[in-house]
C-alpha cells in the first residue's frame, strides 16, 4: 500500500491535555507523525501535524481521535512548509 503525508489541526480540550494521544496513534494504528507547530495551556492543546501512512491508517486515527473528543481539521497544503 501507498504511503502518504496527510496535515492536520488537531485541538483537544482540558480533559486529553495529559493524555499522550500521539503515543497511542503511534502504538495503535502504526503511523510515524511529525509535530509542524504546537501550543498547549491549561484549558486547551492545539497541534500542528503531519501524518504517514496508508490513508487506511490515517483515517482510522483520525476516527478515533474525533470520538475521543479531538478536533480534526485538515490544513490547507503549503500552509506550514
Amino acid at each position: 500500500m501507498e504511503r502518504v503525508f496527510e496535515r492536520y489541526y488537531l485541538s483537544y480540550p482540558r480533559s486529553l491535555i495529559r493524555e499522550p494521544l500521539l503515543y497511542r496513534l503511534v502504538k495503535t494504528f502504526d503511523l510515524a507523525f511529525n509535530i509542524r507547530g504546537a501550543s498547549v495551556s491549561e484549558d486547551m492543546g492545539l497541534v500542528a501535524i503531519e501524518f504517514e501512512g496508508t490513508s487506511a491508517q490515517i483515517e482510522r486515527a483520525l476516527q478515533w481521535l474525533r470520538e475521543i473528543g479531538v478536533t480534526v481539521e485538515p490544513i490547507e497544503k503549503n500552509v506550514i512548509e
